[in-house]
């Protein structure tokens, strides 16, 4: 004979809802925490650090400051198809055009990546500088991860660490 939830004991009841609550919030949770709907283009802002400000001020005021340079990672996280990088403006700190870094039209293909590279030697940026990456695509697809990859390297000592860029449109 079938059981039925409402045949079933009053402790069974419980384990049950318990479960159903919980793989319910475990969804809205893995929902809220990182799936990007399909989309057919975006811009996305990603902080770019041509410089970090560091260590004491010097008698002038002035912190240390350690240049940077920086690896923009695009990466299709669509298995089936293919995106294209548009555009890729670079800002420095005060939102002033520095350099336009995509001269055509990039093609990514399914689990491919584009990179930027922004040289150590870059000097305009400032710690506030950004890019704002434009790509589409033909269908919608699974959204590209775009992070940073921001190292300086001096002697036996390193700093390196990733920003991640945000979506600020939809096209």
């Amino acid at each position: 004979m079938p059981l039925s939830f409402f045949t079933c004991s009053r402790r069974l009841r419980r384990v049950l809802f318990s479960l159903l609550l919980f793989s319910s919030c475990s969804a809205i949770l893995a929902f809220a925490d990182g799936y990007d709907p399909p989309s057919k283009g975006q811009t996305v802002y990603v902080p770019i650090y041509s410089d970090i400000k560091h260590g004491n001020l010097d008698k002038s005021g002035t912190p240390q400051m350690a240049l940077m340079s920086v690896l923009v990672s695009i990466r299709n996280t669509d298995p089936k198809n293919g995106l294209r990088v548009t555009k890729a403006p670079f800002y420095d700190t005060k939102g002033r055009l520095v350099k336009e870094y995509i001269t055509q039209p990039i093609t990514v293909g399914p689990f491919g990546t584009a990179e930027i590279f922004v040289e150590h030697r870059e000097t305009e940026g400032g710690s506030g500088a950004n890019f704002a990456i434009d790509w589409s695509a033909a269908t919608p697809i699974s959204p590209p991860i775009i992070e940073a990859l921001h190292t300086h390297v001096r002697g036996g000592f390193t700093m390196s660490f990733i920003s991640r860029g945000k979506v600020i449109a939809t096209h």
